[in-house]
């Protein structure tokens, strides 16, 4: 529902499969991107995987690329690979307003280059990596936030009139700021 908010270069996404196993969600999907600056588009499959609670409260999410007959390869397309886990750890709650609070770690690992057998390449050269990851990757967190941001503001107008807006803005939108890169 949100993906096509968050990521800039989303172009589609299609499920071939939900299935649920002890309370274990997972979801068999494309996701296609669009073409990135002159080269080609990309597609990903992967199998998406979201966890009940642990005992701790904390969440566990994450996806594992997946080569499948089911989603063969498509010749307007590079495969690409996209293997992330991510945790949602409860965290205290905002000392001016007491709403609940969450840290959110997420890894990753991307190859937008199919360099696996019978693929096809994809030229994306190491150094666009490099001065692009950083800022497409904040972008993208960005843009998560303000997606985020619309959820809490649709609950508080439910609510109607027990958090203010000001009180949002104290505690609820100032978790980017706090955000540092430790890159040197």
């Amino acid at each position: 529902e949100t993906m096509s908010k968050i990521d800039p270069f989303y172009e589609g996404l299609s499920v071939l499969g939900e299935y649920r196993h002890r309370g274990i969600e997972m979801k068999l999907a494309r996701k296609t991107l669009k073409r990135i600056l002159s080269f080609g588009k990309r597609d990903f499959t992967f199998v998406s995987v979201s966890d009940q609670p642990q005992t701790d409260g904390t969440w566990v999410s994450g996806t594992v690329s997946v080569i499948t007959d089911e989603f063969p390869r498509r010749s307007d397309y590079v495969r690409a690979f996209q293997d992330s886990i991510a945790f949602y750890e409860a965290i205290d709650n905002c000392e001016m307003t007491g709403q609940p609070r969450t840290k959110l770690t997420i890894v990753f690992r991307i190859d937008l280059n199919d360099s696996t057998k019978g693929g096809s390449g994809g030229y994306i050269p190491m150094w666009l990596y490099v001065k692009t990851v950083g800022s497409t990757g904040m972008l993208s967190v960005q843009n998560m936030k303000k997606q985020l941001q619309e959820v809490v503001d649709r609950r508080v107008e439910r609510e109607e009139g027990r958090t203010t807006e000001n009180e949002i803005n104290l505690c609820g939108r100032n978790w980017l700021t706090k955000l540092v890169n430790t890159d040197s």
